[in-house]
């Protein structure tokens, strides 16, 4: 029998685990906020992973990926606190191991096909659209939390995805983790400064600079998703699992933290007509989401999306960083599952598009 355990708290929890998940969600959020302010995109890591689907690729797009991925098997060697995957014994049968593989690919496939029907995922709806208040993000991200608490209680996914005692004992110290946090924002940061010097004060051309600031900006976005915890499957459906009897709340100061940077910059972004941010910094334009109404996708897309983070416990973003940090049939196979939920989800949204541009 199902049994809840809503105010049993996880052993795991001590302040600095709490630490560690604020500090890697502060770096999320100034990654968020550095990228749009030089170069005027909103940063949603679904929206990046789609582009991939197209006949040519955005050339940006693969940079910021390719950073993603990088900053897996960096912090894996020098801060580590990753799982390696599959999270279970040696010695476990076969068909345990194909059941969790199932279970993994099942899940990799509806948030491929639910960022894309709901237009998100916890970055661009959680990060950017609640800093924004759209009223799409805000009916997204409740939903999407809510599927994935029921399904991760309901199939008990803590038990399916347990801790790995190995990372357990990789786990850094909270002044590790600032520290760490600090060195590659500060690098953003000298990235950043470069490019406005060569483009405002020496007037050269920086269409390749910029594609090395997506390369940075992945990179710390990558790292801010290991110091948080949020590429270790383990860690967050221990948040989602609510039956579990070991609830691990930390995460939760993960998008806290992060919203305390980008929501006062997008509040201002938005009301601003004649302020350094009248444009990018580096120029162009604004390329902000346009206002759309609610509707059944959206809130269709933002269920499937939560079903499928609460069984496998991993998003688009932590599936770039474990990609290479923990390179394994499992995690290839997810992120396999993911595209092909994708591209399934574009052709099934189709329809709707060319219907909108008559």
């Amino acid at each position: 029998m199902l049994s809840f355990h809503p105010f049993a708290i996880s052993r795991m929890f001590f302040p600095e685990s709490a630490a560690d998940a604020a500090i890697g969600g502060l770096l999320l959020g100034l990654t968020v906020v550095l990228r749009t302010v030089l170069t005027g995109q909103v940063l949603g890591i679904a929206g990046i992973t789609r582009g991939l689907l197209a006949r040519r690729p955005a050339t940006p797009k693969v940079a910021f990926l390719l950073g993603i991925t990088l900053a897996g098997p960096l912090l894996a060697a020098t801060y580590g606190s990753m799982e390696p995957m599959p999270p279970l014994p040696s010695m476990v049968s076969a068909s345990t191991r194909v059941i969790l593989l199932a279970r993994l690919i099942a899940g990799g496939f509806l948030v491929g096909f639910g960022t894309v029907l709901g237009n998100g995922c916890t970055s661009g709806h959680g990060l950017t659209g609640l800093a924004r208040l759209s009223p799409r993000s805000w009916v997204a991200v409740p939903t999407f939390m809510v599927s994935a608490a029921a399904i991760a209680t309901v199939t008990g996914s803590s038990s399916a995805l347990p801790p790995n005692p190995i990372a357990e004992g990789e786990v850094q110290d909270w002044p590790v983790a600032a520290a760490s946090a600090a060195a590659v924002a500060a690098g953003l940061l000298l990235c950043g400064i470069c490019l406005l010097v060569m483009h405002h004060h020496l007037g050269l051309d920086i269409s390749k600079g910029k594609l090395v600031l997506e390369l940075c900006s992945g990179m710390v976005f990558g790292c801010g998703l290991v110091i948080s915890g949020m590429a270790r499957p383990s860690k967050v459906v221990a948040f989602l699992d609510l039956g579990s009897g070991a609830w691990d709340p930390s995460l939760a100061f993960v998008m806290a933290s992060a919203l305390l940077l980008t929501f006062p910059f997008f509040q201002i972004l938005e009301r601003s007509t004649a302020s350094p941010l009248h444009n990018p910094w580096l120029g162009a334009a604004w390329e902000l989401p346009k206002t759309s109404p609610v509707d059944i996708h959206l809130v269709l897309g933002s269920v499937l999306f939560g079903f499928g983070w609460g069984l496998c416990g991993m998003c688009p973003g932590p599936l770039w960083v474990l990609l290479l940090a923990r390179p394994s049939v499992e995690v290839m196979s997810v992120w396999l599952a993911m595209l092909a939920g994708m591209g399934v989800a574009v052709v099934v949204k189709q329809p709707q598009q060319q219907q909108q541009q008559q």
